[in-house]
Formats: C-alpha cells, structure tokens, sequence
C-alpha cells in the first residue's frame, strides 16, 4: 500500500476497515483486521510518537486566551496513550474522543459535543484541523477552521478554511483572536 493511498483512504476519506477488507477480499472478518491494525497502531504510537511540530506551544498560547480541546476520531483508550506519550494532556481542558459522540467526522457531531461540553458555540470556537474529514466536520458544526496541512493530508486541498497553514509554527493566535469572530459563512457548501 503506498502512502498516498493509505491517506487518501484513511486520513483523507475516512474509509471503514470493513469495506477495505471486502473490497481487498481479505477472508478474515473486519473485526479481526481491525484489531490487527489496532495492535500495530499502538506499538507505533509507543515507539516512535511525535507531536506536530510547535504543537506544545501552539496549545500553551491558546491556554492564556480561552479554553482548549482535542475532539478526535481517535478511541478513549488509544487517545489516553497519546496524552501521556506526548505528556500534553494538561494543555487540554476538553477531550472529546470517539466514544463521546455517535457519528464519526466528517460528521459535526463531534464538534457539537465539544462545544456543548465546553459551553462555547461556533462563534466563540476554532478549529485547528490537519485531515479534510475534520475540516469538513468543523464547517458541519458552524466552526471556522485554521488547516494545516501535513504530509498526509497535502494530496486533497483545504476547502473552506479560514487559513491554510503549512505549520502552526506559521499561526499568530494573538493576531487571530484580535480580528474575532471572523467573517465566515459556517457551513459547508
């Protein structure tokens, strides 16, 4: 599997384990697949875990302005591992993982779970997204988007966001927060 087919279909699209594993004709079931790949994602995610770059600080500048929260397609177990890993959970007053909301980005249910946990609405909310499901799934909601594009998700073009970085290294929170609430349409069209 080449990379960019691995990100056009899982970071790009989404795409069940369960429709891979009938499409590729695979004569396990998707549960036992899923698992597998499961497995090998934590080991990973043990070995050789890396936050974006400037993630830290990008976390510890939007503390001092308002509340922060990672709302992820990611389980609750899987999302506890990466905190500690990264040693960021203390930088996050919100964490809305997969098992909080019933459907999966680019659904907005799981950026209407944070806002109502968080007590905040789209006008008082931003999106820092990496994936163009996340993206499609804060535009959904009504929230604007700051994408920044990675490796991964450089192969489709962010649509709709308020501004497309290359890193956070590139985002002025201040600057942001000072021309607030921006002018945006809030869904997608």
């Amino acid at each position: 599997m080449s990379k960019e087919y691995y990100a056009r279909t899982w970071i790009i699209r989404g795409t069940r384990v369960a429709d891979e594993v009938a499409k590729a004709g695979i004569p396990e079931n998707w549960e036992k697949v899923l698992e597998k790949i499961r497995v090998k994602y934590r080991a990973l995610v043990e070995a050789d875990l890396r936050l974006m770059p400037y993630a830290r600080e990008t976390l510890e500048a939007a503390r001092k302005i308002g509340k922060t929260a990672l709302v992820t397609n990611t389980p609750a177990k899987d999302v506890a591992t990466i905190l500690g890993r990264a040693g960021i959970a203390g930088l996050l007053d919100l964490v809305i993982s997969r098992d909080k909301y019933e459907l999966a980005k680019p659904e907005p249910d799981c950026y209407l779970a944070a806002m109502r946990n968080a007590g905040t609405g789209p006008g008082e909310t931003v999106a820092l997204e990496d994936s163009p499901r996340g993206m499609r799934a804060a535009i959904a909601a009504g929230v604007p988007v700051v994408a920044v594009v990675n490796e991964m998700t450089s192969y489709e073009q962010p649509v709709g966001a308020l501004m497309v970085l290359n890193n956070l290294k590139e985002l002025d929170l201040g600057r942001l927060a000072a021309s607030w609430p921006p002018a945006v349409s809030g869904k997608a069209a």
